[in-house]
């Protein structure tokens, strides 16, 4: 038996790769745990994490702030998160620039921020955010936005690099 999405079809894409970033957190939080003396490890997953940013989510983000966004921002109770998770795009970007030039103990800080960050912006995306385009997005609107999103990330049924996941 074939499981239903949780999610609008139009989202699914954005959805899946919330998945995809989600495994990334979880696995910066696991290995910190772990290897939090380990320059080395530490290293390769910051490279990791700058990676995923690069190949995944700025693409992820300019769906979101390209098409999702304005198509909800007249939508009640949309405003306001929209904003909240653009300045969270925004303090991500950052942590990615820190991550780009940190050594040593500072990695390990912005590591654990930027996994942190990221993990509470998506729960704030999936919980907040898509429940009101759901309850409130028209088939037009959702037509626009699924068409918009898939032309910008496909399906995003695999991620473009699972090796970064590891």
């Amino acid at each position: 038996m074939k499981r239903r999405s949780r999610r609008h079809k139009s989202l699914v894409p954005l959805s899946r790769e919330h998945h995809y970033a989600l495994v990334l957190c979880l696995r910066i939080h696991k290995g910190l745990h772990e290897h939090h003396t380990d320059r080395e490890w530490i290293q390769t997953k910051a490279g990791h994490a700058i990676e995923f940013f690069d190949t995944e989510l700025v693409v992820h983000f300019q769906a979101e702030e390209r098409i999702l966004f304005p198509e909800m921002r007249h939508m009640a109770g949309a405003r306001e998160v929209i904003e909240e998770v653009l300045a969270e795009h925004r303090r991500i970007e950052r942590l990615v620039n820190q991550l780009r030039s940190h050594k040593g103990r500072a990695l390990v800080s912005t590591l654990t921020e930027f996994a942190d960050t990221l993990e509470a912006h998506i729960r704030k995306e999936e919980r907040t955010l898509f429940p009101v385009y759901e309850r409130e997005a028209s088939p037009e609107t959702t037509a626009r936005v699924e068409r918009g999103i898939f032309g910008l990330i496909g399906s995003a049924s695999r991620p473009r690099h699972p090796e970064l996941l590891k």
